[in-house]
């Protein structure tokens, strides 16, 4: 559903989106032939992943942080094609009970996601591929999915956010140095917590996912900082 205010760039641009995800699932079902995982491990990911979706970061611009990340990264690492795509649409379902997001906006955050964490699959599969099985290996290719992740999920949010709102990627602070920094600490905790989590058993989970409750609040206070120099610039130029 494409609100009526936007423009046909807009359009055509969320619509293009929206197709290149539904191939990027029919890619992952037919390519991706990893088993799914026990019940139990889908149920603890999803669960968290969702619990930390459903409470964004909101910010001036029309944007939203959250510290989903890590859940997304072990979803990509661990999960079936299906078990990933239903973990995706679970998390944007239990954001959407809580924030009431219009249902196109939503939408097309799903469709960003689901590119972002089937690229970030690829990356992790392939870089975990070309190096020895160990803990290290795995660490440091959960961080290139990471990375991944990041990196297009912001370029999609850039390009709508400039045909819809007429923001530029620098108006956009999308890329601005200490949230991205936030970001690669958020990915730096994500190594650890699959690597136990897939040794040790998902309810190490509760354990892992502990700094989150810190990164939260310390990227919160990015975002607000960002925000009042924005107000203050505006302000000035009034």
């Amino acid at each position: 559903m494409v609100q009526r205010g936007l423009s046909t760039g807009a359009r055509a641009y969320i619509a293009a989106v929206a197709v290149l995800a539904l191939l990027a699932g029919a890619n992952l079902l037919v390519s991706n032939h990893r088993s799914a995982v026990a019940p139990v491990t889908f149920l603890a990911v999803a669960g968290l992943g969702m619990v930390a979706h459903a409470f964004p970061i909101h910010a001036l611009r029309h944007q939203a942080y959250q510290v989903t990340l890590p859940f997304i990264i072990i979803a990509a690492a661990l999960f079936s094609a299906p078990q990933l795509i239903l973990f995706l649409v679970l998390i944007h379902v239990a954001e959407q009970l809580r924030v009431r997001r219009p249902l196109y906006i939503q939408g097309f955050n799903l469709c960003d996601y689901l590119l972002s964490a089937a690229l970030a699959a690829i990356f992790f599969q392939r870089a975990a591929a070309l190096m020895p099985a160990t803990t290290l290996s795995s660490i440091e290719a959960a961080m290139a999915a990471g990375c991944t992740f990041i990196v297009l999920n912001r370029v999609i949010l850039m390009g709508v956010l400039w045909t819809a709102r007429g923001l530029s990627p620098a108006r956009s602070g999308l890329f601005q140095p200490e949230l991205l920094a936030a970001d690669l600490v958020i990915v730096w905790i994500s190594g650890p917590m699959l690597v136990l989590t897939t040794q040790a058993g998902p309810w190490m989970l509760l354990v892992t996912a502990g700094p989150l409750c810190l990164a939260r609040p310390a990227l919160a206070a990015l975002v607000a900082q960002r925000d009042r120099s924005v107000r203050e610039v505006r302000a000035n130029a009034a």
